[in-house]
């Protein structure tokens, strides 16, 4: 398995489940109740970088890029433990989208950088 599929497997199953609908409705094109989703599961299973990464995407789907920049600061915190390389990519590339959207240029362009170097590294 993956260290994200082993991340999302220790959730407990109802955190599970909300994420797996949030997931669903985000799919759907539904960023709104995605967002609400992701946060209720956060909030049974605080800073887990699996569901920030989540929230921060259906955040930005909603046209919310400082609370999308907000969960993914809560996110850099637990994301050394998670040591997943792919996870760090979506960090680096969500944070980027939502510098944008906070018209932080310059700081999106050094996001997309260390994307695009965990990219070479991987």
């Amino acid at each position: 398995m993956s260290d994200l599929t082993d991340s999302f497997a220790a959730l407990p199953a109802p955190v599970q489940a909300l994420a797996v609908l949030a997931h669903a409705h985000r799919l759907q094109g539904d960023a709104e109740r995605a967002a609400w989703l992701f946060d209720a599961a956060d909030r049974l299973h605080p800073d887990e970088p699996v569901l920030l990464c989540g929230l921060a995407a259906a955040e930005l789907g909603c046209g919310h890029p400082a609370q999308a920049l907000a969960a993914l600061e809560r996110m850099a915190f637990g994301m050394a433990a998670t040591g997943s390389s792919r996870l760090q990519r979506g960090f680096h590339l969500l944070r980027a989208q939502a510098l944008v959207g906070l018209d932080r240029r310059d700081e999106a362009a050094a996001a997309m950088r260390a994307a695009a170097d965990l990219e070479v590294s991987a």
